[in-house]
């Protein structure tokens, strides 16, 4: 009886596609406040983000023997070997590196995709971390407990690339909507912003996200600014002030529901960011803010640590399809999302 049991749930089990999906983030303010153990040197350290409908998203579907196939479908790259123990790093290395750690009994096939642009800046590689945490352990029968998912996410991105990673990338993917984050030395707090429908319909239309073109590697950026702040660099402390500062501003701006002021604090952070390192700004950047000026752009910056990627601009009301239009001619894609309010999402699908 047992043996059967067993044979029924191994059947199941190979029948099962698990989808994880986990958004994206355009952060407001704060970013780089959530770097551990730099937030420890600021008290009262905050980040303030907002989850969008960009999603990273994996189909993990088990199978009989050990053969496994990683299919990376936005990148267009297939890696494939008879078992997981001859899969080589050197492709999709963040695949690699979940499947290594969960080390299932049998063969897959693990296909993801991500709607953000690679290199965008909106936390992508994170989401996508989160979701292929969140399929591996809903296969293997482990609780979907959220402190887990992100430990788990946080160290093996942080594994594969080399560089402190913060928090404020993993946490829109779990919780989805605005929010502001505390950091200290009790750990993390969430407050959600829980603003009225009207305002974050306002925010949705007006906050535009156009891609670059130019993609980056956030953890350089950021690992430089790590660098000379624990070696301690008294410009880069003051900074961090400021960025503290900003965080707290555009969090009491979001809970006033004052546009403009938002506005005004995406412009200061904006200004605080672009003294941390060389780099996280471009001439391309430069021009792109100052021109947005004359088509009704009244806040921006460019999203994560700089140096390309995605640019939220915040644009007058009855502006944002002008400002769409202009960015089209200049041959700037814009982004279109929603505010995702979910978080991760995860279903079973049975053959």
């Amino acid at each position: 009886m047992h043996c059967y049991f067993a044979f029924l749930v191994l059947r199941f089990t190979l029948s099962m596609t698990i989808i994880a999906s986990a958004p994206t983030r355009i952060d407001l303010a704060g970013g780089t406040l959530d770097l551990e153990p730099l937030y420890l040197f600021h008290p009262g350290a905050c980040s303030v983000n907002l989850a969008v409908t960009l999603p990273a998203t994996v189909r993990l579907s088990p199978r009989r023997g050990t053969a496994v196939d990683l299919i990376a479908r936005d990148r267009r790259q297939t890696v494939r070997a008879a078992a997981l123990r001859k899969l080589s790093d050197r492709r999709l290395p963040l695949l690699v590196a979940a499947a290594r750690h969960f080390m299932p009994a049998t063969g897959f096939t693990l296909v993801t995709d991500c709607a953000a642009p690679a290199g965008s800046g909106l936390g992508g590689s994170s989401s996508l971390a989160i979701a292929l945490v969140a399929a591996f352990r809903k296969w293997q029968r482990l609780p979907l407990n959220r402190d887990e998912t992100l430990t788990i996410a946080k160290g093996i991105e942080t594994s594969v690339i080399q560089v402190p990673t913060g928090f404020q990338d993993y946490l829109p993917a779990l919780y989805g909507g605005l929010n502001v984050w505390h950091f200290g030395v009790s750990g993390i707090r969430h407050e959600p912003l829980r603003l009225s429908t009207g305002f974050m319909k306002i925010l949705e239309r007006q906050l535009v996200l156009a891609y670059t073109g130019v993609p980056h590697f956030s953890g350089m950026n950021n690992w430089e600014i790590f660098k000379r702040h624990v070696d301690g660099n008294q410009k880069i402390y003051n900074l961090f002030e400021q960025l503290w500062d900003n965080a707290l501003a555009m969090a009491s701006a979001l809970k006033a529901q004052n546009l403009a002021q938002v506005a005004r604090v995406l412009n200061r952070d904006w200004a605080t960011r672009k003294k941390l390192a060389p780099g996280v700004s471009t001439p391309k950047i430069d021009r792109l803010i100052a021109d947005g000026k004359r088509v009704g752009v009244i806040g921006s910056r460019v999203c994560g640590a700089g140096g390309g990627g995605c640019m939220a601009l915040l644009v007058k009301t009855g502006k944002a399809e002008i400002l769409r239009l202009w960015l089209n001619n200049k041959k700037i894609r814009v982004l279109p999302y929603n505010i995702d309010i979910q978080g991760l999402k995860l279903k079973t699908n049975n053959a």
